[in-house]
């Protein structure tokens, strides 16, 4: 028979009262049922642990021996169960997730100031890098999960896929900026006479740029600045003339503040960018990771300006309601909609 921690606690609880009987008492067994638990346990380790004498039992020096590591055994065990019960109600624990470079710049201040005010136990590890890198990593399972545009790049179908508000892209510039005063015919002709401020793109939107611009190929952009913090182009772009490409939802503030304005050119063949969280479907989400997923939604919900229609993966099938049925993976609770794989 194996090791039990039923077995050690009978065995602890016997070795303080060193009688049968009272031991059964407080364990709520019968006394003959304490007898063949303390027989099994000698058993499995083939040690004598106690003499029984009329009037009681001692230790031997085998039990005396038992008794220390049952006493350790025990204390593990219940900190193993209490650090449980904390992570059941994320008090602590480690998430590591990924997050896209404009989609950073639209939550991911409030999301971690939350975080440490709310869940001051939680150990949270975040990368800002481009959807591909965020990816990569993904498929080397070094990320609980990512949240980026997968416009450009659509997730292999052993992914997960919980939609949230779309992103807007377009370009901006500083108040007072000389193409502001362009009519809107003319903008697509002078627009090549400044230059770009610009994150590191994928090939898919720099192809959309190209098109903008009228650059024979997309290594043709007069990109001048090209730099995966969003503060920093921000900045940039509201201290000179270059041209911001950037989505709305990243410079939310500075537009309701008119300090950058948005240029009445189209991106041409693009529409809403489809935002996602993305997770390796063999991975099961901790309490921790599904809450600051929920919290993730909450501030994007928060933060749009008027309803959107809510982005829909491939291979989801609309209910009466209107909303996407879909597979729901381990652990996300939180979510309202559930994610299925891209087909």
């Amino acid at each position: 028979m194996s090791l039990t921690i039923r077995s050690f606690q009978q065995f602890l609880v016997l070795a303080e009262e060193r009688h049968f009987s009272r031991a059964a008492q407080r364990l709520h067994l019968t006394q003959s049922a304490l007898s063949r638990g303390i027989q099994s346990l000698e058993e499995s380790l083939g040690l004598v642990l106690l003499d029984r004498g009329g009037t009681g039992v001692a230790l031997t020096q085998a039990g005396e021996m038992v008794l220390r590591h049952a006493r350790r055994v025990l204390a593990e065990t219940t900190e193993l169960q209490r650090h449980a019960s904390r992570l059941r109600g994320c008090e602590s624990g480690r998430v590591s997730f990924g997050v896209g470079v404009f989609p950073a710049a639209t939550f991911l201040s409030p999301l971690l100031t939350q975080l440490a005010q709310q869940h001051p136990g939680l150990t949270v590890h975040v990368e800002v890098e481009s959807w591909q890198l965020l990816l990569d990593k993904l498929q080397q399972d070094k990320l609980d999960f990512a949240v980026a545009i997968t416009h450009s790049l659509p997730p292999p179908a052993d992914f997960a896929v919980y939609p949230l508000p779309p992103q807007h892209g377009g370009l901006f510039v500083r108040q007072g900026h000389p193409l502001l005063a362009v009519p809107a015919r003319r903008l697509t002709a002078c627009l090549p006479h400044y230059r770009l401020a610009a994150p590191v793109l994928p090939q898919r939107a720099r192809h959309y740029l190209a098109r903008l611009y009228r650059t024979a190929t997309p290594d043709d952009l007069p990109i001048a600045f090209e730099c995966d913090s969003i503060p920093t182009l921000r900045d940039i772009a509201q201290g000179s003339d270059v041209v911001l490409f950037c989505t709305r939802e990243a410079i939310a503030g500075e537009l309701r503040a008119g300090t950058l304005l948005p240029l009445p050119a189209a991106l041409p063949g693009t529409g809403p960018l489809t935002y996602n969280v993305v997770h390796r479907l063999h991975r099961t989400l901790s309490p921790a990771a599904a809450l600051i997923i929920s919290m993730v939604k909450a501030l994007l919900d928060d933060g749009r300006p008027e309803p959107a229609a809510k982005a829909r993966p491939r291979g989801g099938a609309k209910t009466a309601a209107g909303d996407v049925k879909r597979r729901r993976a381990p652990s996300n609770a939180a979510f309202e909609e559930t994610p299925q794989p891209l087909r």
